[in-house]
């Protein structure tokens, strides 16, 4: 009799201790299944060198997306915008990715790798002409960069068929859409967007 109620007497707290354990356990997963964070707006896109990457690449960061193309007039400025913000905030804070479009009307990556020769070379320069219609020129030396500028972040490439802008409804670029750390779309804007409407929005999220 002694021995089973000793016994019984630790039952109670084991069971108890196992409880505590397991619910500690599950506590330190990832409310998403597998324990893989989930990413609010999360597509694949290609990127120059042919490979793949999706947006949850950046989970944890602000995502500042410029959806673009190679011969839209008003992309040109706002590359530029997009340059100074990029300077101005840490890359622990917010990464910008632009993804070109228009490829839809047949825009390739030799389309971009021609536009950027363009962007870095030193003004006044044969790139340039390439682009006459789309004054590269006027707006290097509007922002300051007749040397020539270099866009350090990730640039990829919609597929022919148009599955994200399709995704988005996007009709006009440039298209700016900014996600939160957790990939939730926190602002978009149609058109050419000013530097201080955009980072308005960053200090929202990252203050």
């Amino acid at each position: 009799m002694l021995g089973d109620f000793i016994k019984a007497d630790y039952k109670i707290p084991i069971f108890i201790l196992l409880i505590l354990l397991v619910s500690i356990f599950i506590g330190c997963l990832d409310n998403s299944s597998n324990g893989v964070l989930e990413y609010g707006e999360d597509f694949t896109f290609t990127l120059l060198d042919g490979k793949k990457q999706s947006t949850s690449f950046f989970a944890g960061k602000v995502l500042i997306i410029d959806f673009t193309g190679v011969n839209c007039p008003w992309c040109i400025p706002q590359m530029f915008v997009l340059h100074e913000i990029y300077k101005g905030y840490s890359r622990d804070d917010v990464e910008i990715l632009s993804i070109n479009v228009w490829t839809v009307y047949g825009e390739t990556v030799d389309d971009v790798n021609r536009l950027f020769e363009a962007f870095k070379c030193a003004s006044p320069c044969d790139a340039e002409d390439n682009f006459a219609n789309l004054q590269i020129r006027e707006n290097k030396q509007f922002f300051g960069y007749e040397d020539g500028v270099e866009f350090e972040w990730t640039y990829g490439m919609d597929d022919s068929s148009g599955t994200i802008s399709s995704k988005y409804k996007i009709s006009g670029i440039p298209y700016i859409m900014i996600l939160d750390k957790k990939g939730n779309i926190y602002y978009t804007m149609a058109g050419y967007t000013e530097y201080n409407s955009i980072t308005e929005k960053l200090d929202e999220i990252i203050k």
